[in-house]
């Protein structure tokens, strides 16, 4: 695949739909989340307590938790690549490609963790808070980085060398 700046309108336009319909997907996971999870500690909103209550103890079971793990592993999987194998293809340095690339799948392995983990004892569930906004963190900014270099960067360097700067200037 060419540099994201470099792709014809065509590849840009779809490359820019499926971005924004991953991040849509994980507004609406978010969404989900908060709905799903708040109540339990008597707050409208989603606390620490709503998320601790979901795995501490009897709430949910091991089997449903290995089943969730599996079914999230399998789905985001394929969301984790296409948004890094879209990002790699960007024009920003090759280390912050690799580490953005990869950092979304070691999150939620970690997230996944955490709710192991939180089964066994409350503490744990600042891992999954951290493991989830981690993978989330950095699959977002990997959309809104190709995004940018996909129809943003192009302007500026149009603009820099249409004013008679060095092209590299960008």
């Amino acid at each position: 695949m060419k540099p994201l700046s470099e792709l014809p309108v065509e590849m840009k336009a779809l490359v820019t739909a499926t971005l924004l319909f991953l991040g849509i997907a994980i507004l609406t996971a978010l969404a989900y989340l908060d709905l799903s999870h708040i109540g339990s500690n008597g707050s409208p909103l989603l606390s620490i307590h709503d998320i601790a209550a979901t795995y501490y103890g009897p709430g949910v079971g091991y089997v449903t938790l290995l089943s969730l793990a599996h079914i999230h592993m399998m789905g985001l999987s394929v969301i984790f690549f296409m948004v890094g194998y879209i990002f790699v293809h960007s024009s920003f340095p090759t280390r912050w490609k690799a580490i953005l690339a990869v950092l979304p799948f070691f999150a939620f392995v970690v997230d996944v963790s955490g709710w192991f983990l939180t089964k066994l004892n409350i503490g744990w569930v600042y891992l999954v808070l951290f493991g989830g906004g981690t993978f989330v963190l950095s699959v977002t900014t990997m959309i809104l980085l190709s995004l940018y270099d996909i129809w943003v960067r192009p302007w500026t360097q149009r603009v820099i060398v249409a004013s008679g700067q060095r092209e590299t200037a960008s």
